[in-house]
């Protein structure tokens, strides 16, 4: 036992170089492994990814969490100590999704679990989190512990929601693009300028968008050659000019060879040296206004009426909500054609339903509600809304009804084109149309003179009016009917010897609309009068001036071009009956 003991006491002085040798390698071991800790606690503490380690248990008690969890607000020790539970931290809305998806995980074996959901940090703020983790079980296949970091994802879900939101509305100017008359082109300064771009409405003419892209058909192509060299000059024109912009009407091809006419509207591409590079623009089917022009031309066949009645209009494009006065999401930015800004409507300021007009609202309504109680897809109708300054415009307003899958009308997607000058133009006809059917069937002078007037006072620029007669036996001008001016006024206008200076101021070769025409005796008259434009139309037969319409307004500085242009269509439509009558009432 004691040689034994003895042998065992002097084991280690035996092999002294033995021990040191094995002490010295582990305590490099130790050494060198407590440096791989510390370097791999210094790397993911200066990570943004957080490393978790936490219990099976309700809410996930955490064993062990790095350091960096400090970039949530938190600490190891609210952790460790079990103050703060994991499950605490996690969104209430977020925490049924991650217990319920990782219980499956659990379920079906799986060796780990990858989420991403929302935090709550310390200081109250949201966070956007991925979890990646290991589940740990025991031998007998039991869950124990899971081994995880946790990365904040904040900025790139920031940044995925805001392409969404740009996808979201590239896709909503597509849908009511696609679901309007406007067809949207991209077009390469080239020869007949091929298409780089066109949306799908182009199949309103029968093309496809490939006919175009392949450059099977160029655009050029499909214009009618008597207006294309116009469309390349006037084109031509603006570039040089250094234009940025380019409107235009000519005819086109349709894929089944009708022709239609079309408006284009064309914003010119240049580089930052001048360079044209392309031209973006939208083409409007305009046949149903050119037809309406084509049948005003032939009715007032000698007049000049239809050079003023040119409608300009260009489709403005709105989002409506479907609630009380249709709150609007989105418009294109011409609205300021109206004197509206984008930011009037989506800003809520501005319902689309205070800029439509009092009489016109309640068929607005019923009539959209008669649409989609029917089931239709569109709505279409023109009324009258109002612009930013007070004045009126006649809108022509075409609608998608767009639906949910129960059949639920959510949004409304349309455009309005301006159709005013088209609307007065009607107008005008009809009042023509009217007040001819009238002289035909009366040969009294002066219910003839009254109705002349009455018609030309339904146009809202002209508040009052008078007729002159030249009366050849007394040589001098008689102010013959009148209305809307002061019993004074007349007074002073009433008659004028044929040969004076008075008579040549109402009595002139070629209509006269300005007020500093007049010498300064007239035009004291006018002021006190307190008319602000005038429109003296000579009525001239077989070459000698019989009489003149003589009109006023009382509101407006100028008398609109249109309007000038209904006046000398009147003065020689009825001249023709009031000269017969007018030449039998000498002989009597």
């Amino acid at each position: 036992m004691d040689s034994e003991t003895s042998e065992n006491r002097e084991e280690p002085d035996t092999y002294p170089h033995v021990a040191d040798a094995a002490n010295g390698e582990r305590g490099k071991a130790l050494h060198a492994a407590l440096e791989r800790e510390e370097a791999l606690k210094t790397i993911i503490n200066n990570s943004p990814a957080v490393v978790f380690l936490w219990k099976n248990e309700e809410k996930w008690p955490a064993e062990f969490v790095s350091e960096n969890v400090g970039n949530f607000g938190y600490t190891v020790e609210d952790f460790i100590s079990g103050r703060v539970l994991y499950g605490d931290i996690i969104h209430p809305d977020d925490l049924g999704k991650v217990e319920e998806e990782l219980e499956k995980r659990i379920r079906s074996g799986a060796p780990d679990f990858n989420m991403e959901y929302r935090i709550i940090t310390k200081a109250g703020d949201l966070r956007w989190v991925n979890e990646r983790t290991f589940i740990q079980r025991n031998p007998e296949g039991e869950v124990t512990h899971f081994q995880g970091v946790v990365l904040d994802i904040t900025e790139r879900k920031r940044s995925e929601e805001k392409l969404e939101k740009v996808l979201k509305i590239q896709k909503l100017l597509k849908t009511i693009i696609n679901n309007s008359p406007a067809v949207v082109f991209l077009w390469r300064d080239e020869n007949y300028w091929p298409a780089a771009f066109v949306s799908e409405n182009v199949i309103q003419f029968g093309y496809t968008v490939d006919d175009f892209l392949s450059q099977k058909i160029l655009y050029g192509k499909i214009i009618h050659p008597d207006d294309l060299k116009k469309v390349e000059e006037e084109l031509e024109r603006h570039i040089q000019k250094g234009e940025v912009s380019f409107n235009s009407e000519y005819r086109i091809f349709t894929k089944a060879g009708d022709l239609r006419w079309v408006n284009e509207r064309t914003f010119i591409q240049r580089e930052g040296d001048g360079n044209v590079t392309g031209f973006q623009g939208i083409v409007l089917d305009i046949t149903p206004r050119k037809k309406v022009e084509e049948a005003l031309r032939k009715s007032l066949e000698m007049q000049k009426l239809l050079k003023t009645i040119i409608n300009k209009s260009s489709a403005v494009a709105f989002l409506w909500k479907t609630v009380e006065n249709w709150p609007v999401e989105f418009v294109s930015e011409n609205v300021m054609q109206f004197g509206y800004t984008v930011e009037d409507f989506t800003s809520g300021r501005i319902l689309y339903g205070d800029i439509i007009h009092k009489e016109d609202i309640n068929s607005v309504s019923e009539n959209l509600a008669h649409s989609i109680r029917e089931g239709c897809d569109s709505f279409e109708m023109e009324y009258r809304i109002f612009t930013a300054d007070g004045n009126i415009r006649w809108v022509e307003e075409r609608t998608y009804i767009k639906r949910n899958k129960e059949g639920i009308p959510v949004h409304f997607q349309g455009i309005i084109v301006d159709v005013t000058e088209r609307k007065e133009a009607q107008e005008m006809l009809e009042i023509q149309r009217e007040l001819g059917m009238y002289l035909s069937n009366t040969w009294n002078l002066q219910t003839m003179l009254s109705r002349i007037l009455d018609a030309c006072l339904k146009i809202k620029e002209i508040d009052a009016g008078g007729i002159y007669l030249k009366d050849e036996l007394l040589d001098q001008i008689n102010l013959v009917a009148h209305r809307g001016l002061s019993s004074e006024f007349v007074k002073s206008v009433s008659a004028y010897r044929a040969d004076s200076p008075e008579a040549k101021q109402v009595w002139t070769e070629k209509p006269i609309y300005k007020l500093d025409f007049f010498a300064e005796e007239m035009a004291d008259l006018l002021r006190k009068e307190k008319i602000t434009t005038v429109a003296v139309i000579p009525m001239k037969h077989r070459g000698e001036i019989i009489g003149s319409l003589n009109f006023a307004s009382h509101t407006v500085d100028t008398i609109p071009q249109n309007v000038r242009d209904f006046l000398e269509s009147v003065a020689l439509q009825v001249v023709t009956h009031i000269a017969p009558i007018r030449i039998e009432a000498d002989l009597l």
